[in-house]
């Protein structure tokens, strides 16, 4: 018994003056302490989360953000559960990123969710600052984003918005004898930005559309906040309790199911364009590929998921159109619909006599 206890009992002596040394090593030459922007008190675990969610400001975190700066300068250090999260909120810091700094903050932050949408980084938004990134920024410039390829999507969005219209000036007019019956514009606004994206990306067609604009909108429902996962990308029990993950992986492998048939059909069938009379996004990037362009089926099916997923153009199109549309109510004044700023009337108190 003696001769076992002796062997524990040298370990545990090593142990212990390993771990004297190891303190005494540290305290006698600190590491410097890196210059951070500042930032709020934070708490253990959540961080800076609590300043966010539990604001006055309730669900517009954008607001609690500008209080936030307003405090504590243009650039601010905010830490979202275990991750660092730097806030610009001015216009000359912006610069500073976004232009004079550009190549250092070309990469960004990946987040578990990212990852499964963009299989670890494979689009001009999220890849990492590279020969793919440029030659991703490259296409995206001359070819998607280009003055002439915006124009030739300008009949799409005329056809929406014009059907748009139709439909609710439809409906006014059904609801003239129901005395001024509520008619809901936000679903109907919805649809159109779905479709003129859809449009846009893979043309009109596509057999499995409904399916394909199903997946967008869990898509912009499992993107819109941060999962657990994302606040804890290093916890294998974050991912365990979140169920979020997996719903994104489950969507994602629809969504390139469904592209994948389009490639192939556009393969057999000899088709560049999707139907519109010009090359959607996906016809783009295929006469790329074919062009010699070093872009992989799969880049070309992130690249496509990602810019439908993160459409700003064509979105910030629509509600430009969207604020142009006006209701009379029962005063004969004039109203914007804006159900995103949350000023959509609820109801109307008299019936649409005339656009």
């Amino acid at each position: 018994m003696e001769l076992v206890a002796l062997p524990l009992l040298g370990l545990l002596v090593f142990l212990l003056v390993n771990l004297v040394v190891k303190r005494m090593y540290v305290h006698a030459s600190p590491a410097p302490r890196k210059r951070l922007p500042p930032g709020p008190w934070q708490l253990p675990l959540v961080g800076s989360l609590h300043h966010v969610l539990l604001s006055r400001h309730g669900a517009l975190p954008h607001r609690a953000l500008r209080e936030l700066a307003g405090r504590h300068g243009p650039l601010m250090l905010l830490r979202f559960g275990a991750v660092p999260t730097l806030v610009v909120s001015s216009a000359k810091a912006a610069r500073e990123v976004l232009k004079t700094h550009d190549a250092a903050f070309a990469s960004r932050h990946m987040t578990p969710m990212l990852a499964v949408f963009t299989r670890g980084g494979q689009d001009v938004l999220f890849s990492p600052y590279g020969d793919l990134w440029r030659q991703l920024r490259r296409v995206c410039v001359l070819e998607l984003l280009s003055a002439r390829r915006v124009q030739s999507f300008r009949h799409i969005r005329e056809e929406e918005a014009g059907g748009l219209l139709r439909s609710v000036a439809d409906e006014c007019a059904r609801s003239r004898s129901d005395n001024g019956a509520v008619v809901e514009i936000g679903e109907r606004l919805a649809r159109v930005v779905n479709d003129v994206v859809v449009r846009s990306a893979v043309g009109s067609r596509c057999a499995r559309r409904e399916e394909f604009l199903h997946d967008l909108d869990e898509t912009a429902r499992l993107t819109a906040g941060n999962s657990l996962s994302d606040l804890f990308p290093s916890s294998a029990l974050a991912r365990w309790i979140g169920s979020g993950l997996r719903e994104a992986e489950q969507c994602n492998r629809n969504a390139r199911d469904i592209l994948s048939d389009i490639i192939r059909e556009r393969a057999e069938g000899g088709q560049g364009s999707g139907g519109d009379g010009e090359d959607d996004l996906l016809g783009v990037l295929l006469r790329v590929q074919k062009d010699g362009g070093a872009l992989t089926t799969d880049i070309i099916i992130t690249v496509v998921l990602v810019t439908t997923y993160h459409s700003p153009f064509l979105i910030s199109k629509l509600i430009e159109a969207r604020h142009a549309l006006l209701v009379p109510s029962s005063t004969n004044s004039r109203r914007f619909l804006r159900p995103g700023a949350r000023r959509r009337p609820r109801r109307w108190n008299g019936p649409c006599r005339s656009w």
